[in-house]
């Protein structure tokens, strides 16, 4: 992946996995030999996941001898405290204690380069980072955080041990959609730059591009926030991808867009992939707004609470099959806001057929509960209107349930 590689990247045109063994042959013979001298056989090594195509990462990482082997050293022992949150990744566990943050964040690896090496990718305009830091503590964030570079890693380690060729991974960052006001959690900030410093050490050699894509108008700000907290190096593999909003652009002109197979790449950020319920952390591809908090006692337990601000409106989506059922529960927290819902053609952003008619929902109201049957395949879309109030946002709250048709097989 020459073109994807960050300038000054040690294996810029170079990922031949045995020509680059063969090159550090000395430097990972000598870094193997005090490992095992400090730690013992039985813990690095041939036979252990901490052999020389692992070592490997640390020497190209590391140009001092010294610095290699200490932060080599920190990974095991760092690994063997984390072995059970590790062994989980292996298996490809989703893990309870992470479940409250998954429900804020929009992300998870999805797609591929045209080399086959994952894209990781951000929906950072609609990852609620101010309710997922409310309701996680801090040391819980971060294992999340070093737990979804862990497959990055199991991914990348298996793809260069097959391919013979040296691989890491490619993250997207879609900045649609962010704003001042939901893009800079100082609490969350402080912790990226903790595991990108963290990340150095225990996933060397593993970042290979991070690209921002359709980078809003504010981006300057945000990022005048978010760099500090960043380490050199990661700050030196990131590239902006343009101003233009994927959707309505053609993302071929973005520099980096070529090195994607843009079958695999999510169709918010310009590919051809759509996933049923959204191809990134269960968020429909069309949705603009933040994912909302969930609400955690009396009426609204289990709802997702919303703000539609005045003389606006707010949608949310569900992709549906035909047959699918789509049980859903409105209720009105403050005023009144009047909510409708089209079928319209999955990936459509107009028009569509109205499967329930307009209806004002006021304060006070029993939530109005219904049930849709999809007619046919395409995006559930709920509209809560607040343009009639020139002057008073308007607080909601909702809930749906898809519950897919059973398609038998053909006999």
């Amino acid at each position: 992946m020459v073109g994807v590689a960050a300038s000054g990247d040690e294996t810029a045109g170079r990922r031949g996995l045995d020509a680059l063994l063969a090159e550090h042959a000395p430097r990972v013979r000598a870094l193997r030999d005090a490992l095992v001298a400090e730690l013992g056989a039985g813990r690095v090594g041939d036979g252990t996941e901490y052999d020389d195509v692992w070592m490997l990462r640390f020497v190209l990482s590391n140009a001092d001898d010294a610095e290699a082997l200490s932060r080599a050293r920190q990974t095991v022992e760092w690994r063997e405290s984390k072995a059970e949150m590790l062994a989980s990744a292996r298996r490809g566990e989703r893990l309870p204690r992470f479940a409250r943050i998954e429900t804020y964040v929009v992300s998870d690896y999805h797609g591929r380069t045209k080399e086959g090496a994952p894209l990781y990718v951000i929906r950072a305009g609609l990852t609620n980072t101010v309710a997922m830091m409310d309701a996680n503590p801090e040391d819980v964030v971060v294992d999340f955080l070093l737990y979804r570079k862990e497959i990055g890693h199991l991914m990348c380690d298996e793809i260069t041990r097959r391919t013979r060729t040296l691989t890491k991974l490619v993250t997207v960052n879609d900045l649609n959609h962010v704003s001042l006001l939901n893009g800079t959690d100082r609490r969350f900030t402080a912790i990226l730059g903790k595991v990108s410093k963290m990340s150095e050490i225990y996933y060397p050699q593993l970042l290979d591009r991070a690209v921002l894509i359709n980078v809003p108008y504010v981006f300057g700000a945000i990022w005048s926030l978010v760099k500090l907290a960043l380490s050199s190096r990661t700050r030196a593999k990131v590239a902006v991808c343009g101003a233009a909003d994927a959707r309505t652009a053609d993302v071929a002109k973005c520099p980096f867009a070529k090195h994607l197979a843009l079958d695999t790449v999510p169709s918010f950020i310009g590919g051809a992939c759509r996933c049923k319920g959204g191809c990134v952390g269960g968020c429909p591809n069309e949705q603009t707004k933040p994912v909302g908090a969930i609400g955690s006692g009396g009426a609204c337990d289990g709802m997702t609470l919303a703000t539609v601000p005045a003389r606006d409106k707010v949608e949310a989506r569900v992709d549906v099959d035909e047959g699918d059922v789509v049980f859903f529960a409105v209720r009105s927290l403050e005023g009144g806001v009047n909510a409708s819902a089209v079928l319209r053609e999955r990936g459509g952003v107009r028009g569509g057929e109205t499967v329930v008619e307009t209806f004002k929902q006021k304060a006070g109201m029993d939530a109005k509960e219904d049930a849709i049957v999809a007619s046919k395949r395409g995006t559930l879309v709920f509209v809560f209107s607040n343009e009639h109030s020139w002057y008073n946002e308007k607080r909601i709250a909702y809930k749906f349930e898809l519950r897919e048709k059973e398609r038998r097989a053909p006999a």
